[in-house]
């Protein structure tokens, strides 16, 4: 499925910018955004994901490139010219390149099936006395593309001798295809184990325990978004493009969007309320990292580092309080419905505490087998109530994942749930922080623009999404005291219910 071009008033009798490309988990975005920012024009395209029985998730990178060409093409307008092509997307994906492309399809960040060869690399780590987690700065699992490489190099050594090189994601396997060479942002290195924290370089220590040869490896950038290349003749017949245009790889994803939404200054944090939902916070670089149990640690340029810390029903969560208490209410009608009870109640807390764990849980614990709690019902207990405190539950196992003495500092939320405004006054009492909600442009496409516009060192006015302002909801003073109190109770509960189900 392909959406067509959203145009912007903007228009000019010959329209340049920078074309950015986000190939994401199911989709090609491309838009054309000036060095003001505005987004000229922007479509996607779609492609599928093979999910097999025994946990695996593999694309076909053939079908990026085709994607990104349905992408571009209904995105540009005839008389475009392109000033570079910045590239971003999912992240933590193995490509094995051969001699004219891919030699198999990709094996996504998603897959499970390597859990048996990450314990053989922690196990053989564990004899040279290195820690994988302590090493890498994040706990290493299945996910990894260490162990994804050593799972094919058993099952099927025929396919990767064929391989010349590696890229970990589609920004990586495109600008490889389009001959800028191999290369791959600090962001996306880190998420997949075989970065050195310390260092931020590849771990010779995790490439020996994989199997891989450090010669297949991509050079990583250490900006976030540099020039690798232009395109060669490829480019009209992969892309629609012509020779010579500038690319720019920018961080993946989520370095990409944090980026476009606060930019990537040291104290910065954002919400997001989407299916998931994460606080992302850009600190300092550690020069010493120890993994975290719960968050995840992503390397940025400039020596800064991502700590994302994500819970894996927000929107999820609220989308079943909806079904499960208001008779399957949209958003908007459970909204009115939060409005009615505020009036009567006020501000602050509900007297209800809820775990919104629908089916394991990533933050503040790492626990696959936790499920959700609400404790505190009387015979008061109303439907309203009870999404009222899903939302609150939401709002406080985000608040987990912050520093308090950051109150005062305002919180940018993105994401289908912030449409809620009573849920933005619940998450600045909670956090004790100014919300705002962020503009709904696409934030990992403007990310991308930044990047490239900074890579080319053009000036421009292009601005995070923090940066352009918007509708800030102030917390409650009194509100926001009782949930101080109310905090450590509900980051304790999470050990009561784990300790009940065991």
């Amino acid at each position: 499925m392909q959406s067509g071009p959203q145009a912007s008033s903007h228009t000019l009798s010959h329209m340049h910018g920078l074309l950015c490309l986000d190939l994401g988990t199911s989709s090609a975005k491309a838009a054309l955004i000036d060095l003001v920012g505005r987004t000229i024009a922007a479509a996607s395209a779609e492609y599928p994901t093979r999910h097999t029985a025994d946990g695996g998730a593999e694309q076909d990178p053939a079908d990026w490139v085709r994607a990104a060409r349905a992408a571009i093409s209904r995105a540009l307008p005839p008389s475009a010219q392109v000033d570079a092509l910045c590239l971003t997307g999912q992240m933590q994906d193995l490509i094995l390149e051969g001699e004219h492309g891919a030699v198999q399809p990709a094996v996504l960040y998603n897959d499970l099936r390597a859990g048996a060869e990450a314990g053989e690399i922690r196990a053989a780590l564990a004899r040279d006395g290195e820690d994988w987690d302590a090493l890498t700065g994040n706990l290493q699992d299945a996910a990894s593309c260490a162990a994804m490489f050593r799972r094919l190099t058993r099952l099927s050594p025929e396919t990767t001798a064929l391989t010349r090189s590696i890229t970990f994601g589609p920004a990586g396997h495109l600008a490889h295809a389009l001959g800028a060479g191999l290369h791959c942002d600090l962001t996306t290195a880190s998420a997949t184990g075989l970065l050195d924290a310390r260092t931020r370089d590849w771990s010779p220590a995790v490439t020996r325990a994989a199997g891989i040869d450090e010669a297949l490896l991509p050079r990583l950038t250490t900006e976030a978004g540099e020039v690798v290349g232009r395109t060669d003749e490829s480019a009209r017949d992969l892309l629609g493009l012509p020779a010579g245009v500038p690319i720019v790889l920018a961080p993946g994803d989520a370095g990409a969007a944090t980026l476009g939404i606060t930019g990537l200054r040291p104290g910065q944090d954002h919400a997001s309320l989407g299916t998931s939902g994460w606080i992302a916070s850009v600190r300092p670089a550690q020069p010493a990292p120890a993994a975290d149990d719960a968050s995840h640690r992503l390397a940025l340029g400039g020596g800064a580092e991502l700590h994302i810390s994500a819970i894996l029903a927000g929107g999820a969560a609220a989308a079943w309080a909806r079904e499960a208490y208001l008779g399957g209410a949209d958003a908007q009608s459970a909204d009115h419905r939060l409005i009615e009870r505020e009036r009567e109640h006020g501000r602050g807390p509900t007297g209800l505490l809820v775990l919104p764990s629908l089916g394991g849980e990533r933050f503040p614990v790492r626990d696959g087998s936790l499920r959700g709690a609400v404790l505190g019902i009387d015979a008061s207990t109303g439907p309203a109530d009870l999404y009222a405190a899903t939302l609150e539950g939401v709002a406080l196992a985000l608040s987990h994942a912050l520093d308090p003495a950051d109150a005062g500092r305002v919180l940018p939320v993105v994401g289908g749930g912030a449409a809620s405004a009573p849920w933005r006054r619940t998450l600045a009492d909670v956090t004790g922080r100014p919300v705002l909600l962020a503009d709904g442009t696409d934030a990992t496409l403007l990310g991308a623009a930044l990047a490239g516009a900074q890579a080319l060192g053009v000036e421009h006015r292009i601005a995070p999404l923090a940066a352009q302002g918007g509708e800030v909801i102030e917390p409650d003073p009194s509100a926001a005291a009782a949930y101080a109190e109310l905090r450590p109770v509900h980051r304790k509960m999470y050990d009561a219910v784990a300790a009940l189900a065991s």
